[in-house]
Parts: C-alpha cells; structure tokens; sequence
C-alpha cells in the first residue's frame, strides 16, 4: 500500500507590506495543492505553527511574506530542528524589498512559479547566519547590520515608507541618505570585535557600522563585499573615521571588488565567525534585534530552497 504523500504547508503573513496591500496569492490556490494555510499572524505563536509542520512531517513549506517574515519563521524552524533535517522552503515575495527571495526565492508571486517549486526541480542550497547572545537567545536570518544602517533602517520605515515610497528605491533612498557624511540619521557607536578570518582582526573604537551576510548578492546589483576567500559569512566594516563613502558606494555599485579601502576606513572579508560587544542598534532583515551586549555570528549549515 502507497503511502499518502505529505501535504505542502502554505504560512501566510497578511501583515506584510505586499500581502496586506494586494492580498495574499497562496490562499487562492491552497486547495488545488491539498496544502495546509497558516497565517503567522503577530508571531506569538510560531512556535505552535512550526512544531505543528514538524510534527505532521511536512516535507516543503511555502512561505509568503517579506524578509522579516522569512527571518520569523525559518528562525523557529532551527530553533526546534537541526538544519539537515528542515524540509525544503519556497519563498514567495511578499514585503517591501524581499532581498531574500530575489536569491533564494521565487522571482515572482504567481500560481505557475509556486506550482513548479513545488515539483522541487530546482533546488538551490543556502546557509545563514547564527546569532547567539549571552542570556543563551539565537536569532537566525540572512543580512546582518550594526551602526548606521540600523539608523538608515528606521529612517527608511518611518519616513519613506510613510510617502508610499516601498521596495528597493526606499531601501537605497535611506542609504543615501545616511552616506553624505553630515546626515543627522546615522552617527558612529562603539564596538569590541573580532573577526576570524584566517587570521583574528581585532577591531576597536567607534565604527560607522558592520554588514554581514550570507547572500550571494544584494538589491540593485549594491553588492558591498570585496573580501577574499571561501568562507560563508562576507563582512564589511566601515570605522567611524572613515573617507569618500559616497565614491567608494558608487563604486562598489560599478563592480569595482579590486580596490583597497582601508585608507579611507572601509574593509571587507569572509569569514568563519565574529564575536561582538557592542550596545548599539542592531537589525537582522529589517527587523530590530534586542541582543546583550556581548554575541556572536557565524554560519548554519545550508538549507534547501526550492525555486
């Protein structure tokens, strides 16, 4: 006798920007795909919906939300299972920038790419990053920030999101912004931290901000890692005296991975982990993290994508 095939879990998140302004797709084709609909709702009980997939052996689940969403729910999912045993995700873009889904994700919501995700015919792998602080609390996610960009990220919701300005042209419209040098939204803080990259680089002082990722490209083609190397986390640190920000953005923007920065306070590398004490904003996918002050970050094993 055949066994039943597990059925695909559809998880929803009606509060994000997309899906609460044009409405949800996976609601409208979950029964021509037998799947099981979830809506996260405020969060308060993920917990709840991810033992529930766990328990009922679910092999794929669709996720449809932005990149706060995404961080949310793959979060429970590896804080109640290792990564080598998470079922396979699909991402379907539903937020303002949905950074994530644009590498790991559906390129589009529609029916057509949801139902050819999921016949699992491509599957890419990705890991991400482990944040773990010192009260023992992990938050998993992809795009890591500390410093200015924190900053830039209230400025981008509370301002330009505010005018109806969304999606990537927010995103860069706060980067601007806060990279003229004389901006009132972005000013340095202090940070201890190390990173391991081969070699330990012990950074002290005021820093403008860090950025770590494990995504293979950012929005826009604003890809701002230069660093060498196999390694999974990319890391650019910018000191909080630093030169040229603006010129050296552009050009990043152009290509230009061969310069040295260091003259001018910018560095990059990959690396196998970072440790930080640090007091200031912190922000993992657009969304504020609450951390001690002393935590660290390095790489998951990969998960499964299909898109």
């Amino acid at each position: 006798m055949q066994t039943a095939r597990p059925r695909p879990w559809f998880v929803i998140n009606t509060a994000s920007a997309k899906v609460a302004k044009k409405g949800a797709l996976l609601p409208t084709i979950a029964k021509a795909h037998n799947a099981v609909l979830r809506d996260v709702g405020d969060f308060s009980d993920v917990d709840t919906l991810v033992r529930d997939a766990l328990a009922a052996n679910a092999q794929h689940i669709v996720i449809e939300g932005g990149d706060g969403t995404v961080q949310g729910v793959l979060t429970e999912f590896l804080r109640q299972e290792k990564a080598c045993n998470l079922p396979i995700f699909t991402l379907v873009p539903g937020g303002n920038t949905n950074q994530v889904a644009r590498n790991v994700g559906l390129s589009g919501a529609t029916a057509q790419a949801v139902k050819t995700a999921l016949h699992q015919d491509t599957i890419v792998t990705a890991p991400l990053l482990r944040i773990k602080d010192k009260a023992g609390r992990k938050y998993y996610g992809f795009l890591f920030s500390s410093g200015a960009l924190p900053q830039v990220t209230d400025y981008t919701k509370d301002k330009l999101h505010d005018r109806g300005i969304g999606g990537s042209m927010a995103v860069i419209g706060g980067i601007l912004k806060g990279a003229t040098g004389t901006s009132s939204i972005t000013s340095p803080t202090t940070v201890k931290l190390n990173i391991k990259a081969g070699n330990t680089h012990k950074l002290r002082g005021p820093h403008l901000g860090t950025i770590v990722t494990t995504l293979p490209g950012l929005i826009l083609k604003l890809d701002p890692f230069w660093g060498e190397g196999d390694r999974p986390l990319r890391v650019t640190y910018v000191a909080g005296e630093y030169h040229k920000l603006v010129r050296h953005v552009a050009s990043l923007w152009l290509g230009n991975k061969s310069k040295d920065r260091s003259e001018d306070g910018m560095y990059s590398w990959t690396a196998d982990g970072l440790r930080y004490r640090y007091a200031g904003p912190c922000v993992l996918d657009g969304e504020l993290l609450e951390l001690t002050k002393g935590f660290k970050i390095r790489a998951t094993q990969p998960i499964r994508f299909a898109t």
